[in-house]
Parts: structure tokens; sequence; C-alpha cells
């Protein structure tokens, strides 16, 4: 399902983003590999541990419409990882 595919993987720095990227990477052959979050800090760390060659790191935020169209340009697949914590009462 995955392999031979470009992913953009959305709010990925997170732990279940991060599982996600490290199973897609241990398991399967893409195309390309388009980590995308806000957090420079967080792409940066990721970094450090996932750096195969077809993994590519963009910093934008999801609210904006123009740099989105950019980043799904040839784009095969979305996984949108991003988890809210919902206010506990």
């Amino acid at each position: 399902m995955f392999d031979n595919k470009s992913i953009l993987i959305m709010g990925e720095t997170g732990s279940f983003g991060k599982y996600c990227t490290k199973t897609i990477l241990e398991s399967h052959k893409n195309k390309k590999l388009i980590i995308y979050s806000r957090d420079e800090l967080k792409q940066f760390e990721m970094q450090q541990d996932f750096n195969a060659v077809c993994t590519h790191y963009f910093i934008g935020d999801s609210r904006d419409q123009a740099c989105l169209s950019r980043v799904f340009e040839g784009v095969d697949m979305v996984l949108k990882t991003q988890l809210s914590q919902a206010d506990s009462l």
C-alpha cells in the first residue's frame, strides 16, 4: 500500500507521528516521504533519527493554503497524524 508512493505526513512530530514515520521507513520502499509540521525544533530532532534519502522536511502551518498547495504537489497519499488533547473536565 505504501511502496513506491509519495507520502505526506502532517503533524508527525508527536509520538503517534514518529511511530508512523518509523514504521513506514522500516517496512516500505517509498518514492518520497514528506514530513510537514510547524515545529522547527521537533523537526530538527526527527531529522537526527529519520534521515533516509527519501525523507523531506517542510516547515509550515496547515492553515496556510498556499504552502499546502506546494507541499501537496505530486503526493499520492496524505496521513494526518496530529492528535489533539481534549481538555479534562
